[in-house]
């Protein structure tokens, strides 16, 4: 159970990285303003998840040190 976990969370984080990569190329492509509109707040979001994950991922790496 614990492999499907942590592959649910790779899947996650690249998924987050793929969105972040296409949200941008939108943004810096496109002069729309309801692209922009869309695609920058998606930058966003995306943004924070991934921040989120990592600060996730950091946290659970020292408690594992911490308590072996």
């Amino acid at each position: 159970m614990s492999h499907l976990f942590e592959h649910n969370r790779a899947f996650l984080f690249w998924m987050t990285v793929a969105i972040l990569i296409v949200s941008s190329v939108i943004t810096l492509g496109f002069d729309n303003v309801y692209s922009d509109g869309i695609s920058i707040p998606i930058n966003v979001f995306a943004s924070v998840g991934l921040f989120l994950m990592m600060m996730t991922h950091v946290i659970e790496e020292l408690e594992s040190i911490c308590n072996p």
